[in-house]
C-alpha cells in the first residue's frame, strides 16, 4: 500500500486539540456526504460555537418548607428570542471569555481555510497522486483503495473542479486507435474525444456513480492510470473499403489474428470500424498487424463508365453482385454514383485477383446488354408441349444462376424410358423452314462496317447444341402450352451448353487428326468497356510449336485474325429432343496468315498478340499443369479492323482487350470430327466463377457468300438457301444423335 503525505493544514490541526470541539469540526471538508449538498446548519457553525448555553436560576421565597427556606427554580423560555444585552455575572463572563477566545480562533481558522482551499485541495490531490506516472498500471486491490480514498477525502465539487482544471491544461485527445479500458456496445462519439468516453465505459460495466465515478475519471483521464491485465477495447477507424477488403482478403483473417492474440474483433463495415476487445498489449499488437496490412493496400481504376448506362446500372452492379465479386476475388470497391465502381482496392500480393475482378465487371456489362434473340420451332402452332423446371446450377452465368428456369419439351424427351425417343412432329415437318430461319438470321443490317473494311468481309453461320431455357416468374404456374402462347409471354431466355455424356457420340465419329507437333488455339479477345463501341472482338488463331532439343526457342505464330463486326442468333427449339439448337450468324473480316506476313501494317498487331500469350503458352508446356490466361492485354488494332464510328481516328489504336477467363489455356484447343462430311468442332473448358463453370462447345459451321458478293441475284440466293437447308438438316441430325447416344449409353449400363 502506498503512503500519502499529509497536507500542511492537516499537520497544523494535529497540533491544536481543543477540549470541546472535535477534530471533525476542525477539518476543511475533504469529507462529504453522498449528495454533498451544503446545509443551513453547516453555514452557521461559527455562530453556534460563540453562543453561550442558557442557564436556570434559583429564587428564595419568604416561606419555610420542611424547616428550610423555600426556593423556586426559574427555567429560561427557550422559545423566546435571545436578548443580547443580558446581564452577566462575573463567573459567567470568565467562562464566556474562554469560549469566545476558542470560537474566535475557529472562526479565523475557517476564514483562512476558505481562502486557501484551492491551493490546499490541489496539494491534497497531488499527495494522493504521489509517484504515479502516466500509463502506470496498478493491481486491482490497489486501484480500488486509491479510488476509495479520493472519493472519501474530497467533496463532489472539489473532484469536479480538479477534473475541469486537468481538462483545460491538457489538449483534447481526438485520435483513434487508442486502447481504452472497459467495454462498450457503441462507437465513441463524445465531443471531448477518447478520454472523456473512458470513464463512461467503465462506469457502465462497474455501476459507478457519484463521487466514485469522479474518482475513477481522475485516475483514468487525468492521471492516465490503468489496472493490470484489464480488459478493454481499441477502436480503429479505417476507410470502409479497406475494412471490406480485409474481410474479403485471402491472405488476411481477422478471426485468425484475434485467435492468436486471445482477443476478439468486431467489424462494422458501414462505419469503417474495427473494434478490438482484450488486454492492452494484445489489442495494440493486433492494431499493428492491421495497420501493416493496410500499408499493403493498392488501388486500381475500374474505368468502365463509358460502357455503363448510369440509369440502368443498378441492374448490373447491384449490391449482391458487387459483394459476390469482392468475396470471390478478395477485393473491395470504392463506388461512385449509382453503385458504379470507380476503383478496386486490393492487397499488393493479390494483383491478379484485382485484374480478374475488373474483367468480371466488364463481362457483366456484356452479359446484361445482350442482343435480342428470337426463337422458333418446327412444332405446329396448335400442338402443346410441357413445362419442365430446370436447374442449371454452375452451368450458367452468375446472373442466370439467380433465376428459376424451365424448358419447353415433350415428355418423351425428358425421360429415359424409351431407348429410341420418338419424334413424329419433327419427322413430318417441312424442312423448308430453314429458309425462314436464314432470312431471320440475315435481317439485321450491317451498320458497323468501316468503309475501309468493306472488302474481304465474310459471313458464317454456326449451329451449336445446348438447351434453351425460359425464365420462370413468380406467378407462372402453367404446365403445358403451345409455341405461340410461349412466345406471347416474352420471357427472358438463356442458352446453356451443358451436354451430359457427350463422349459416346464423339466416339462414334472419326476425328480429324491435327499436326501432333503443333498445337492450335482459338482465342477470342474482347475490348474492355472503354473501347467496346469503337473496336471489334478479335478471334485469334495461334499455332504453337514447342522447342525440341537443340532448337533455340519455341515457335509461336499468329495463323489468322478475325475482326468480328456483328453477331446475331436464333434459338431453335426441339421439344421432342433433349437438346435444342442455337444458330448464330457472324459477319467478320479475316486477315489470313499470308496477309499478316506480307503487310507491314499488321506487324505491330502480331507482336502485341505474341507478347500477351507467349509466357502463358511456354508456362503450360514447361509445367504441364494448368496455366490460365492473363485478364487483359494491350493490342494495337489497325484502322481497317476497327468499327464504324465518329470517334475513331484515322490511325491505329492501342487498346485494352480482355482474354477469356479460362482456367487452363488447354481449353482454347479445339478437336474436330467428321460428321457426315462436315467438320464438327468440339471444345470443353472450365471458366467461371462468373461465367459457367463448365462449357461444352459442340457445333457445326458453314460459310455463306460474302456480304459484298451481290446477293440480290436470284441464282446465288437460291444456291445459298439450298446450302443452308442442308446445313439445317445436319444440325438437327447432330442434336438428335447426341440425345440418342445418351439413351443408348443408359441402356447399356
Amino acid at each position: 500500500m502506498r503512503c500519502h503525505p499529509p497536507s500542511a493544514l492537516a499537520l497544523w490541526r494535529a497540533q491544536f486539540k481543543p477540549p470541546v470541539v472535535s477534530h471533525a469540526t476542525l477539518s476543511i471538508r475533504f469529507h462529504s456526504s453522498a449528495n454533498d449538498a451544503p446545509t443551513h446548519q453547516q453555514d452557521h457553525v461559527a455562530s453556534r460555537r460563540s453562543r453561550r448555553p442558557r442557564e436556570s436560576r434559583k429564587h428564595s421565597l419568604g416561606v419555610d418548607a420542611l424547616g428550610k427556606p423555600g426556593e423556586i427554580v426559574v427555567v429560561p423560555d427557550l422559545s423566546r428570542p435571545h436578548r443580547g444585552n443580558r446581564r452577566k455575572t462575573p463567573n459567567d463572563a470568565t467562562g464566556d471569555a474562554e469560549r469566545m477566545t476558542l470560537g474566535s480562533m475557529l472562526d479565523d481558522l475557517d476564514e483562512e481555510a476558505s481562502q486557501l482551499a484551492a491551493s490546499v485541495v490541489h496539494e491534497g490531490f497531488e499527495g494522493y497522486r504521489g509517484a504515479y506516472r502516466p500509463n502506470d498500471t496498478l493491481a486491482s486491490d490497489e486501484w480500488e483503495e486509491l479510488r476509495s480514498k479520493l472519493a472519501s477525502s474530497f467533496t463532489y465539487n472539489q473532484l469536479s473542479d480538479y477534473i475541469a482544471e486537468s481538462r483545460n491544461l491538457a489538449e483534447t485527445d481526438k485520435s483513434t486507435g487508442r486502447w481504452m479500458p472497459g467495454t462498450s456496445m457503441f462507437l465513441n462519439t463524445t465531443p471531448g474525444g477518447v478520454r472523456d468516453a473512458i470513464t463512461d465505459r467503465v462506469a457502465t460495466s462497474r455501476d459507478l456513480k457519484g463521487k466514485p465515478l469522479l474518482a475513477e475519471q481522475i485516475l483514468r483521464n487525468c492521471w492516465q492510470l490503468s489496472i493490470t491485465d484489464e480488459v478493454g477495447q481499441l477502436d480503429l477507424q479505417l476507410p470502409s473499403a479497406f475494412v471490406v477488403l480485409l474481410l474479403n482478403a485471402e491472405h488476411f483473417s481477422f478471426d485468425e489474428v484475434a485467435s492468436l492474440h486471445g482477443s476478439s474483433i468486431d467489424i462494422t463495415s458501414s462505419l469503417g470500424l474495427v473494434r478490438i476487445t482484450g488486454k492492452q498489449n494484445a489489442c495494440e499488437s493486433i492494431r499493428e498487424v492491421i495497420l501493416d496490412a493496410t500499408a499493403r493496400i493498392r488501388g486500381q481504376d475500374v474505368d468502365i463508365e463509358a460502357g455503363v448506362d448510369t440509369v440502368g446500372s443498378g441492374q448490373v452492379f447491384g449490391s449482391d453482385f458487387l459483394e459476390w465479386v469482392g468475396k470471390t476475388y478478395g477485393i473491395a470497391f470504392d463506388q461512385g454514383p449509382a453503385h458504379v465502381p470507380k476503383k478496386i482496392v486490393y492487397l499488393a500480393e493479390n494483383k491478379r485477383g484485382a485484374d480478374d475482378a475488373r474483367r468480371t465487371l466488364n463481362l457483366a456489362i456484356n452479359e446484361t446488354k445482350p442482343i435480342p434473340v428470337p426463337f422458333s420451332s418446327y412444332m405446329p402452332a396448335s400442338e402443346q408441349a410441357s413445362v419442365y423446371y430446370y436447374e442449371p446450377e454452375a452451368n450458367a452465368s452468375w446472373f442466370d444462376r439467380q433465376m428459376s428456369w424451365f424448358r419447353w419439351a415433350m415428355s418423351s424427351a425428358q425421360t429415359a424410358e424409351a431407348a429410341t425417343p420418338s419424334s413424329p412432329f419433327f419427322d413430318t415437318h417441312q424442312t423448308r423452314l430453314s429458309t425462314a430461319l436464314l432470312k431471320l438470321l440475315r435481317i439485321t443490317p450491317l451498320t458497323k462496317l468501316n468503309s475501309q473494311s468493306s472488302f474481304n468481309v465474310h459471313e458464317s453461320v454456326t449451329a451449336a447444341a445446348g438447351r434453351c431455357l425460359f425464365a420462370r416468374k413468380g406467378s407462372f404456374n402453367e404446365t403445358v402450352m403451345t409455341a405461340p402462347q410461349l412466345g406471347g409471354l416474352s420471357l427472358p431466355r438463356t442458352f446453356i451448353t451443358e451436354i451430359p455424356r457427350v463422349a459416346p457420340f464423339l466416339e462414334s465419329l472419326t476425328p480429324i487428326e491435327p499436326n501432333q507437333e503443333t498445337r492450335k488455339y482459338d482465342i477470342r479477345m474482347t475490348p474492355s468497356a472503354r473501347y467496346a463501341r469503337v473496336l471489334p472482338q478479335l478471334d485469334v488463331e495461334i499455332a504453337f510449336t514447342p522447342a525440341k532439343n537443340g532448337e533455340e526457342e519455341d515457335m509461336l505464330e499468329v495463323q489468322s485474325v478475325k475482326s468480328v463486326f456483328s453477331t446475331n442468333s436464333i434459338d431453335y427449339l426441339l421439344p421432342e429432343n433433349g437438346l435444342d439448337l442455337r444458330f448464330t450468324r457472324t459477319v467478320y473480316r479475316k486477315v489470313s496468315f499470308e496477309t499478316l506476313i506480307e503487310s507491314s501494317q499488321y506487324e505491330p498487331l502480331i507482336q502485341s498478340i505474341k507478347e500477351s500469350l507467349r509466357d502463358v503458352l511456354v508456362s503450360s508446356i514447361a509445367s504441364r499443369g494448368a496455366a490460365s490466361l492473363p485478364a487483359f492485354c494491350q493490342i494495337l488494332v489497325p484502322k481497317d479492323l476497327q468499327l464504324l464510328g465518329d470517334a475513331i481516328p484515322n490511325e491505329p489504336i492501342t487498346a485494352e482487350y480482355m482474354l477469356p477467363p479460362l482456367n487452363d489455356i488447354w481449353g482454347a484447343m479445339a478437336q474436330q470430327y467428321d460428321f457426315d462430311g462436315r467438320p464438327l468442332t468440339y471444345r470443353f473448358y472450365e471458366s467461371g466463377p462468373f461465367l459457367a463453370a463448365r462449357t461444352t462447345d459442340l457445333f457445326l459451321d458453314m460459310e455463306l457468300p460474302g456480304v459484298a458478293s451481290g446477293l440480290e441475284h436470284r441464282q446465288p440466293q437460291e444456291s445459298m438457301e439450298n446450302d443452308f437447308n442442308a446445313f439445317y438438316k445436319a444440325a438437327c441430325n447432330m442434336a438428335f444423335r447426341i440425345h440418342k447416344a445418351k439413351y443408348e449409353t443408359v441402356d447399356s449400363l
